[in-house]
């Protein structure tokens, strides 16, 4: 750590921070759990993770990854589940492989980076040359890891896309009454639409943007899985049979996206907003 390090009670309390997210998280970079312990007021460098990281063996998404199925099935949560098959995927079914987690850390660096850039300027007004800028490389290095701008836009929502998926899915899992599940979905929904990570925050904000009909098709997957979520939450609910559950499904989320452009910090948290949707519809509609 630097000479200037914070008290020890406060290295603690970060050192703690990395450590959940190590296993929250195995597959974030060192450079994203950064920026989201800032976000939360944990005063941390990329190198100062990396540092507790080696500390304790989990320098790597192989190794942070291996620590995770270490603990057994039974003990892991779904989002824990989510990420090994993830890292797995990436890595072509193998979490040993070597080398590190450098390529992965760096397509997950280039994904940060372009969705800010992509949030600041726009999809049209943002080149490669942008964001290879703000990452510090060489444009031709993100040529390395995708093919061109569309490419990487798609890859971000995505990524985005499934991550959001994985937190409701999640969340899903403590109840089973219908208005209950619908009433988490949505807290969930919501509390990553205003509050969440720079990739999920932006994947909600751009979720309807109309790109060309290429990325809109090549989105249209992830897009959908997520939609599934709401079409079985809906069919669950004891509704008029007059409601049109799928024009009901795209209302809803339409308001729940919404919620990115109106939201103001200070007033009602995710769950009151949630709380107060569910119930319009229940009274207008049970």
């Amino acid at each position: 750590m630097p000479k200037s390090s914070p008290p020890a009670n406060r290295r603690q309390e970060v050192e703690r921070a990395i450590l959940r997210h190590a296993h929250e998280n195995p597959e974030w970079g060192q450079a994203r759990v950064a920026e989201a312990l800032v976000r939360k007021g944990l005063k941390v460098s990329a190198a100062g993770v990396r540092w507790i990281w080696q500390r304790h063996g989990l320098e790597t998404a192989a190794k942070r990854a291996a620590a995770l199925r270490k603990l057994g099935p039974a003990r892991l949560n779904a989002m824990q589940k989510a990420a090994l098959a993830r890292i797995g995927a990436r890595r072509g079914g193998s979490l040993e492989e070597p080398g590190g987690d450098g390529p992965l850390m760096g397509r997950e660096h280039l994904l940060a980076v372009a969705v800010r850039e992509f949030s600041r300027k726009g999809f049209a007004r943002t080149s490669i040359r942008d964001i290879a800028q703000a990452a510090g490389i060489q444009p031709g290095s993100v040529y390395h890891h995708f093919a061109s701008k569309d490419d990487l836009f798609v890859a971000a929502h995505s990524a985005g896309m499934r991550e959001v998926t994985h937190l409701v899915e999640a969340a899903l899992a403590r109840s089973r009454d219908p208005w209950e599940r619908l009433e988490i979905a949505f807290t969930a929904h919501i509390r990553h639409m205003i509050s969440g990570n720079d990739l999920t925050v932006w994947t909600g904000a751009s979720l309807f943007l109309f790109e060309s009909t290429e990325i809109q098709r090549q989105l249209r997957a992830e897009r959908d899985r997520f939609e599934a979520i709401y079409r079985k939450l809906l069919a669950a609910l004891p509704l008029p049979r007059e409601i049109d559950r799928s024009l009901l499904r795209l209302q809803l989320l339409g308001a729940l996206n919404w919620t990115r452009t109106w939201y103001r910090p200070g007033k009602r948290g995710a769950a009151d907003i949630a709380r107060h949707l569910v119930m319009v519809l229940r009274t207008a509609l049970g």
